[in-house]
Parts: C-alpha cells; structure tokens; sequence
C-alpha cells in the first residue's frame, strides 16, 4: 500500500478507543526498534491498590489518608507516598493547594496511577506559583519524571509567578520528562484544564503541556528514548506562554533520506527516534501567548476535533502544526482568531511545518485568522531541512486576513485539492503566496479541484522563483482576479448562487456568540453534505 492510500484508509477508521495502546499507521521500524518498559511487574509484586483522599482543610497528614474521612491534607504528603499500580490519589473538588505535585511510582498497562476528584464542585487546582526547586529541570504544577501508565482527569493545573514579572522562568502547567530511559508508556489526560501559567516568551519549550526527552551529557550513557500513548480528550487549555501542547525530543536528528545510524546532511547522525500512538482530541486551546499546539519528533500524530481560538496573542506561532513529524493527521479541527502582533512572522491557523513528511490536513475549518489560513514551509538555511509530501484536501478556508495560503522555503510535492476558500476584501494582499525562505524556493505544487469564492482580494498568486507547479480543474465564483490566473474555470451565475447560500450558512457558524467546541464536522456537512466523512 502506497502512502497516499495507506493515508486515506487510517483517516477512514483512526476513531480510536485509546487504552494506552493506540496502534496507528506508524511505520514497523519503529515498532522493534521501540525499547521495553523500564518499569516491570510480577503478579508478585502487585499489591491491593489503595484509594488516597486530600482535603485542604479538613484533611491531616497524620491520618491514613484511605477514606475520606481519613484524608490527607498537603501536596507534600502526597509526593512522600510510593504509590503502586493501580492506586488513586483524588483531590477534593472546589479546593486549592499550591505547590508542585510530584508523585511517585508508575502503573502499568492493566492498572494505571490515576490523579483525579471526589466530591460535588469545581475541579480542585493545584498552582505551582512559578516555585522550582533546585533538582527540578523546570516549574511546574505536576512533575513526572521517568514515570508510565498515568491518568490524569477532573483537575485544573495552574502555575501562575506571583507579580507577573517582566522576565518569567521557564514553567509549564503538566511537565513529564524522560531521560535514557527507553520507552514511557501510558498518558492520559481527560477533563483536566491547564490555565493561568505566565512562562518565558523568549523559549518555545514551556506552556501548559510539556513532553520532554533529554540526554546525558556523556554519550556513553544515553539511551534511545521516547514516549508511547499520549492521550488528551476533553481537556481546557487556556492563557498559557509559550505554547498550550508541546513536546521536544534530543533524538531529533534527521535529513529526507538518511536512516537511524547514518550520517545526515548536516555531518551528525541520524538519531530520530520519535514518539508513538499521540492522540489528542476534543479540547479547546484559548488565548495562548505563542503557538497552541505543536508536535515535535512523533510518528503519524492524530490532532482531530479541537477548537483553536485566539492562539499567539503575545508572540508570533500557529494556531497547530507538526513539526519533525512522519504522517502526521489533522482532521475536524476549528482554527480561528489567532492574532498577529507587530513585527511577527506566523499567524495562521494551520501549518505544516519543516522536517515532515506525508503530512494529511483534511476536513478542516479555518476562520478569521489575521496572517492566513494555512502555511506550509521548510527552512532551506538548514541543511538538513525538507517538507514533502503535503496534501491539504476538503477544508473551509472562510474571511482570513492578508493572504490565504503561504508556501514558504524548501517544501516539495505539496497538494492544494478540493477545499473551498472564501475571501472577503480583509484578504488585502495575495490568495496564494509563494516565498523563499532561505535562498530556495517551494517546488511541485499541485492546486486542483478547489472552489474559490472572492468576495474581495484582487490578486491570485505571487509565484516568484517557484517550480514545477500544477494549477487546474479549479473553480472561481464572484469575483476576477487582476493578474487573470489560468486556474480552471468560471462558474456560472446559477452555480455562484447556490454556492452563495451555503456561505452564507458557513458565515453563521463562524459568527457564533458562544465559540466552545470545534463546529468543523458541521461546516464540512453545509459544504459536502453528499460525501459526510467520518466524524472520529
């Protein structure tokens, strides 16, 4: 099966029902090559799990802390525990502490730690206030450090410094960090909302989730490290620097062609060693100070039904976007709002960034963002750098500002098919903008069988140096472009009215007061109502 068509059959059933083992399209390679779990169990090691309550103001550290009559008090008690596979800490609900959570243990596969609520109320929260202690990598308000087999749900994580000063520390709200270890297995998040962590503007490695992989110092002790099952569903990330969802790896090193082992373009070795089974669906990124989302080093990531809305209201960043990433899939997600700030370079709601391959952006809604809808791009200054293989199909692009898409840099053999792209005179500049970006230009791309509704921008394409395109069997309503591109054909009056309707209908979705969840699947519907996809 080619990749294209082994694409088109993972977006067909990648509705998954994630148990920390979520086995998507990812190539076998990385399937043996994918050490063993650090952490083992016998049955004879396993013991009766036990339930631990904390009350911030009725619990007591001197109780047993199994009932809630007997609950615990302070975060500090609880970092104390070696907790088992199995076990729960729960939190009461409508409480706060401050301080950092740093439990200790893993779980396994069958019997996950789990952090989470009792009681009636609000989820309880925990704050780090920007507070690190000398052995911790960074603040944050849960810490997990070589751990697995985690479920984290019905909490709110915050780590706000106190002053919000000029220049913060490095923090996140969620820190899960892993060091020569091998394979981490099993993270959940549900219902959790991160919110409220005021971290460093100037590094793009801290904001509300940070997955991190790290190495020693001497080589003779590093180990091929990675993460596999990262799950987020239902959760709230919200004004949180620099990034709502990131993660980072040391065993990033790669070009197009090399394999692990050998050398790559830049005279190092091809240590890529990426993440496994990353899913992350039905949350809500809100007013984040750079980028919402970015996966970093992961094999055939799935982002699919969030809502992204007013992303890099501080700095420049994308509303979402994989970045060193094989097969990455992003389908029924919402973008929008995402502001441009003087002076920045991004501001979109969608990017397929450099150092990917085969990435699939399909079934999208993309609205009312100030620097584009989609930007596709790859450094040609790094001389390992490549972008290949791009398809961008079946989305709404409706009222962006200043340009609709941007090919920028060494990207190679990108599709434009099938999407509908609506303008309104917001769009001042150019519908289709190619650029260099470190002396090299974009190359084979393909724009065919889109529906473009102008209501407004005069110029169709900048094209400047680049090669090989493909521009056909597209389709223009209302109105002309001054440069008169050869895109395909006009529609007529009767077949721009209908279109007009379902603008019209899309345009009422955007405008919704009360924006909480992603409507992508709906608009998709007002668009293609006689080829529904599958809503995961």
């Amino acid at each position: 099966m080619n990749v294209k068509n082994r694409r088109v059959h993972m977006s067909r059933w990648v509705s998954l029902c994630f148990n920390f083992k979520v086995w998507l399209a990812v190539p076998s390679v990385f399937m043996l090559m994918s050490l063993s779990s650090p952490v083992e169990f016998s049955d004879a090691d396993q013991k009766e799990a036990i339930t631990y309550y904390v009350d911030a103001t009725a619990g007591d550290d001197s109780n047993r802390g199994d009932e809630q009559s007997q609950a615990f008090r302070s975060l500090s008690k609880i970092n104390e525990l070696k907790l088992q596979a199995g076990d729960q800490v729960l939190f009461k609900r409508g409480h706060k502490w401050s301080g950092t959570l740093k439990p200790q243990g893993s779980g396994t596969e069958k019997a996950p730690i789990v952090i989470g609520a009792y009681g009636e109320g609000a989820r309880p929260s925990i704050d780090g206030e920007g507070k690190k202690e000398e052995t911790d990598t960074m603040s944050a308000g849960l810490i997990l450090y070589n751990q697995e087999y985690f479920e984290i749900r019905d909490i709110e994580i915050r780590n706000f410094e106190k002053g919000d000063p000029a220049k913060p520390i490095k923090k996140a709200g969620i820190f899960v960090l892993a060091k020569d270890i091998g394979t981490l297995h099993g993270f959940k998040f549900e219902n959790v909302r991160i919110a409220d962590v005021n971290g460093s503007l100037k590094t793009r490695e801290n904001g509300g989730v940070f997955f991190s992989v790290i190495a020693d110092e001497d080589p003779d002790k590093r180990v091929p490290t990675n993460f596999d099952g990262i799950y987020m569903v239902d959760c709230h990330i919200y004004n949180v620097d620099r990034g709502g969802f990131l993660n980072q790896s040391y065993w990033r090193n790669r070009d197009f062609d090399s394999k692990f082992g050998e050398m790559s373009a830049n005279n190092k070795l091809n240590n890529w060693y990426p993440s496994l089974n990353l899913l992350i669906e039905k949350c809500k990124f809100e007013e984040i100070g750079g980028n919402g989302l970015v996966t970093r080093v992961v094999a055939a990531p799935v982002v699919q039904n969030n809502l992204f809305i007013r992303n890099s209201t501080k700095t420049t960043g994308n509303a979402s976007y994989p970045y060193n990433c094989d097969d990455a899939l992003w389908q029924f997600n919402e973008a929008c709002y995402t502001v441009y700030n003087e002076g920045d370079v991004d501001a979109s709601g969608f990017d397929s960034d450099y150092l990917c391959k085969n990435t699939i952006i399909q079934y999208n809604y993309s609205h009312h963002n100030d620097w584009g809808g989609l930007l596709v791009c790859s450094w040609g200054q790094v001389t390992n750098s490549f972008n290949d293989g791009t398809i961008v199909r079946n989305n709404i692009f409706q009222d962006e500002k200043h340009h609709m898409i941007r090919f920028s840099g060494n990207i190679t053999n990108t599709e434009i098919s099938s999407n509908l792209f609506v303008t309104t005179s917001e769009l001042n500049d150019v519908m289709m903008w190619y650029k260099e970006w470190g002396e090299i230009w974009p190359d084979k791309t393909v724009i065919k069988d889109n529906i473009f509704y102008n209501e407004g921008a005069e110029q169709f394409m900048k094209l400047g140096e680049t090669t090989g395109n493909e521009i056909s069997g597209n389709v223009l309503m209302g109105n002309s472009f001054r440069d008169k591109p050869q895109i395909g054909t006009t529609a007529k009056k009767k077949e721009t009215n209908a279109m007009k309707s379902k603008v019209n209908q899309i345009r009422e979705v955007s405008n919704r007061k009360d924006i909480q969840v992603s409507k992508a699947t709906e608009v998709i519907k007002i668009m293609w109502p006689d080829q529904v996809p599958m809503n995961p």
